[in-house]
């Protein structure tokens, strides 16, 4: 009987997370157009990932890391790439820097493609120190298995590469689900702002923000659900990462 209880209690945790999902996103996304519908999916992918392979916090905080540090990756390699593809009018620069007279536009054009990938470069850069600091973080305040990547004295000592590389391999979907979250804006966004774009869409202010908010989530989560309180925290997280908008409706 108590493991049935136990059961019955889990199935009906389950079920308000869900219901709660379902109305948020419909109410609230839906109907003022904040979230795109690929933000929706993404969100729907990782909470049934989240639920189904039973995701500890330690496991969702790292998983967080892995797809802010997928996305903000992405932004710089992608920006880069995509400067090839750039069209500049050398006029348009001509009256605040008369020297660009004197420059032919196949020279101006091979110094735009050099710059851009040179800050695709230097943000990629910064990218990877930002987060191999908020992965020393989490390997005080989220210890999971193995130590060796994971713990106190795991992240520090590796190689940055190894702990991305087996999280890639187990929290794939975080991964896939930013990407479709953030398709639109990688595509329609120039490609000097896309290098960028992680510091100006606030997707690293989102990272502080979901580390600062999960001991309160938890313990309004424990206080109501009690020893199944995990799954509702990372629901509740969940929904801040991928429905919470950082950029007012209308801008890219």
């Amino acid at each position: 009987m108590g493991i049935r209880g136990g059961g019955l209690r889990t199935a009906r945790v389950k079920k308000v997370v869900f219901l709660w999902a379902a109305r948020y996103n419909f109410e609230n996304c839906m109907s003022k157009r904040l979230v795109s519908l690929p933000a929706l999916a993404a969100f729907g992918l990782n909470a049934v990932f989240a639920v189904l392979d039973k995701w500890s916090l330690p496991e969702f905080c790292w998983s967080t890391w892995l797809a802010a540090l997928f996305l903000s990756l992405s932004c710089a390699a992608m920006g880069a790439v995509r400067v090839f593809a750039m069209t500049v009018d050398k006029k348009v620069f001509e009256p605040r820097f008369p020297v660009l007279r004197r420059v032919s536009n196949t020279v101006f054009r091979a110094g735009v493609i050099l710059s851009g990938i040179l800050s695709g470069w230097i943000a990629f850069r910064i990218y990877v120190f930002i987060f191999g600091f908020y992965g020393v973080f989490l390997s005080v305040f989220a210890e999971m298995e193995p130590q060796g990547f994971f713990g106190r004295n795991g992240f520090i000592n590796s190689d940055f590469w190894g702990p991305a590389g087996y999280l890639a391999g187990r929290y794939w979907p975080m991964m896939a689900g930013v990407l479709a979250a953030n398709t639109g804006l990688l595509l329609r966004e120039s490609p000097f702002k896309l290098i960028a774009l992680p510091f100006r869409s606030g997707e690293i202010i989102r990272t502080h923000l979901m580390v600062l908010l999960m001991p309160f989530l938890c313990l309004a989560a424990w206080a109501v659900f009690k020893r199944d309180y995990q799954p509702v925290t990372i629901a509740l997280l969940l929904a801040v990462f991928y429905l919470v908008p950082f950029r007012k409706p209308g801008r890219a």
